[in-house]
This record gives C-alpha cells, sequence and structure tokens, in this order.
C-alpha cells in the first residue's frame, strides 16, 4: 500500500489556490440558490485540484454545494451535491490520497437492492417430472416448518438454470411469510439473467417426484442444496452482490447495467427500464472521481463464514448507519461518521435506532419530487437476518427494510 507523501500539488501552491478560490463558497451558494446552473467544468478542475492539494477543508465547509447536471435519459435535471466529509481514501492500487466526500442532497431513482432469490440453480439439467421442497422454519403466518410442496415441469431446466419460488402477484416475488401458499408459484428461468420464464407453474402439498431438500432460514451462503428461505423471500442484503451497486457503479443501458453475481442471483424489476445511474453526469464530473475503498459489514444468518464486512472499491456507494451518524449495529467499521449528519441532525451523540431516534432532519425528499419525503436506502445490512437492510423513513427514523423494495437512495462519492 502506498500513501502519497508529496501531493501533486505542492503546500505552498495549495495555499496560494486556497487564498485565491476562497470565493469558492459565495460561488457555490450563488449556483444553489439558481438551482438552475451546473458548476462550470473550469471550476470542477479547481476542486478538484484543491482537494489535490489536501487543502479542501480549508476552503469548503460542510453543507457548500456542488451543482451537477444529471440525467435520466428523458429529463435533464441539475441537483446540487452536499460536501459530507473530508479524508484519506484509498484506491484500488492501494495508494492513499486525500478525499472530499460529496453525497446527493435529493433521493435519486429507487432500485431493488436485490430480486428475490432463486430457491436453487441448477448443477445439471433436470428433466421435465415432479419435484418438491421441505420448509424448514416456522415464520410469520404461512411458513410452516416440516410442511412439503410439490410441483411437476414439463420442460427440461438447463443446466446453469434456475427455480424462483414467487407469488401470483408478478416480478416472481415470493414473500413467504406473509403471502399463502394457495399463491405461491413456482418459476423457472433457462439462466440467471433470463428475465422470462420457461414455465409458470402452481404447487400443491405433496412429496412426490424428486426431492430438491430443505429450505431454511438458517442456511449459510453457498452451502449446498435449496437457498436461504429469507434471500428466497425478500432478497439478499450484501451490498457487494447487490443490484443497488451495479446499478449506482455502471454508465451503461437498461437491460445491461447488472449481471448475476452467483447461481441464485436475479435481476432486479428496473433493469429493461433504466440505465446505470453514471450514465447521466457529465464526462467533466466522472474525471475528477475515482473507486475508493468501501468497507460494509455483512450480516450474522448467511454471511458468517464470509467474515465480519467485506471491501469493495465504488465510485459511488451508499452511507452507511454510522456515516449518517446513526447508532451502528458494528462500531468503527463502515466508515468514520459524516461531520455534516452531525451537524444537520443537530446532535451530540448519534441518531438512535428505530421510532425513538425519530429526526425530522434526516428527512430526504425526490430529485424530481422536492417536497415529497422518501424512503432512503442506506447500504448497511441488518445484520439479524439475510433480507433486509437499513433504511431512513420518511418520518426520519432508522430502520431495517426489506432487500426487495424499490427505495430510493442517496448515493455518494469522492472527489480525489
Amino acid at each position: 500500500m502506498s500513501r502519497v507523501t508529496k501531493p501533486p500539488v505542492l503546500d505552498t501552491t495549495g495555499h496560494l489556490i486556497a487564498d485565491e478560490l476562497a470565493r469558492q463558497n459565495l460561488l457555490l451558494s450563488q449556483l444553489v440558490s439558481a438551482e438552475a446552473t451546473a458548476t462550470p467544468v473550469a471550476t470542477l478542475n479547481e476542486i478538484h485540484e484543491i482537494v489535490r492539494s489536501g487543502e479542501a477543508a480549508n476552503v469548503f465547509s460542510y453543507g457548500d454545494q456542488i451543482m451537477l447536471n444529471w440525467s435520466d435519459g428523458t429529463t435533464n435535471y441539475v441537483l446540487p451535491w452536499d460536501v459530507v466529509h473530508f479524508g484519506d481514501v484509498e484506491l484500488e492500487d492501494g495508494e492513499i490520497v486525500p478525499g472530499m466526500f460529496i453525497q446527493s442532497h435529493y433521493a435519486m431513482q429507487g432500485v431493488q437492492f436485490s430480486a428475490t432469490q432463486a430457491i436453487l440453480a441448477a448443477s445439471e439439467a433436470m428433466p421435465a417430472g415432479t419435484y418438491h421442497f421441505t420448509i424448514g422454519t416456522n415464520w410469520g403466518t404461512h411458513c410452516i416448518k416440516d410442511k412439503v410442496y410439490q410441483f411437476t415441469t414439463e420442460a427440461e431446466i438447463p443446466a446453469n438454470g434456475q427455480i424462483v419460488v414467487g407469488s401470483s402477484g408478478g416480478f416472481y416475488t415470493w414473500g413467504a411469510p406473509d403471502v399463502s401458499p394457495s399463491n405461491w408459484r413456482v418459476y423457472t428461468f433457462s439462466s440467471a439473467s433470463s428475465a422470462t420464464p420457461l414455465e409458470t407453474l402452481t404447487l400443491a402439498e405433496g412429496s412426490g417426484g424428486t426431492d430438491l431438500g430443505t429450505i431454511s432460514s438458517s442456511t449459510k451462503f453457498g452451502a449446498s442444496g435449496l437457498t436461504n428461505l429469507q434471500m428466497a423471500a425478500y432478497g439478499y442484503n450484501r451490498w457487494a452482490y447487490s443490484a443497488n451497486r451495479q446499478y449506482y457503479n455502471s454508465s451503461a443501458a437498461s437491460g445491461s447495467w447488472w449481471t448475476p453475481k452467483y447461481g441464485c442471483d436475479r435481476p432486479p424489476q428496473q433493469l429493461s427500464t433504466v440505465r446505470g445511474f453514471m450514465a447521466g453526469f457529465d464526462e467533466a464530473f466522472l474525471n475528477i472521481i475515482k473507486p475508493v475503498k468501501v468497507v460494509t459489514a455483512l450480516n450474522t444468518v448467511t454471511d458468517d463464514g464470509i467474515g465480519t464486512s467485506e471491501t469493495t472499491y465504488d465510485t459511488f456507494f451508499l452511507a452507511s448507519l454510522e456515516q449518517e451518524y446513526i447508532v451502528p449495529q458494528l462500531a468503527s467499521t463502515e466508515g468514520a461518521y459524516w461531520e455534516y449528519w452531525k451537524q444537520r441532525l443537530g446532535l451530540t451523540s448519534p441518531q438512535a435506532q428505530g421510532s425513538g431516534g425519530t429526526n425530522p432532519r434526516h428527512i430526504r425528499y425526490g430529485f424530481d419530487a422536492k417536497t415529497t419525503a422518501q424512503y432512503c436506502r442506506l447500504r448497511s445490512a441488518y445484520r439479524g437476518n439475510a433480507s433486509n437492510t437499513w433504511i431512513v423513513y420518511t418520518s426520519g427514523s432508522a430502520t431495517s427494510y426489506t432487500a426487495t423494495n424499490a427505495n430510493r437512495g442517496c448515493p455518494a462519492c469522492v472527489i480525489c
């Protein structure tokens, strides 16, 4: 791992830049008040040079805003991004450089954190016939331990194909504990990337045909056989494997920004209707940000065999509990708290989890509906199950919510 000991802009030069560009705060405030003019390319480059010199904290203040062009492919917006944190960051090659963290002021498009996961990825072709599986966990109203369900296929499932249990409501979302078995359906797919099922089949109680095994809430990630019941019912809460992460870090066209991370992964519902988030920005802005090291705690149900946390390198990422000054589940792991959030929340200690910590100052609004409060996804997994991540509710409280919901998020990135 290397560290920049002599910054790209010399210290003396940096101080001159800081003195000459102290007007930056005024310029930014003027841009925000106009809310129609993006920060000029020349100014973006100046900001970049100040950050690289290590002088950003002497020039900018928490809450300063940079106005950025962003397009969803149909409509063009000019949106504010808040300065939330200053600190060294690690790049993919191990180099450590000064960084200035900025975060979208508004909640952006909603994309599923994760789709419902397949219950099985076929290691080899599965011929047409009858199959059954057993529920291994009492959960909610409708998951009853030791109940056995069967279905009959008329078409072969090819090797690397999938079996997905969903509900009759569409989009293959199961919601197992909350949906009556009379509404459970089996969908078979030719591959993890296929969006169109080979067959849609009904389920009935019974143990006919080939035994696929038991689907349980205690199954570890990567175990052979059926996947974890929570992941199959409400998605997977692992940031590194999430559809959210792929969306925020891609400039690909709709239909192309997601690929499966493992055999039971499934495409998010929004894949065919939205393009990659990065496609909406001007190249001038993308040139001053880089992928940086991001650490995220893992759940203790399926992922404790992997470790307590996981490292990714992301250009854009959702904040963690701790970064937004909320009491974390695993302290001192997912990044230092951002001073912006401490100041914005008006607290001297982190916001409590749940309704007891409700803080209206934590409410976020939509980029396209600036007076409408939004559920805002964080990247932190709810560590007590495999399917929930933390979010900030429209009330300003922090709680957990299923990964299959297409909640909005306020992504962050680092100028470095």
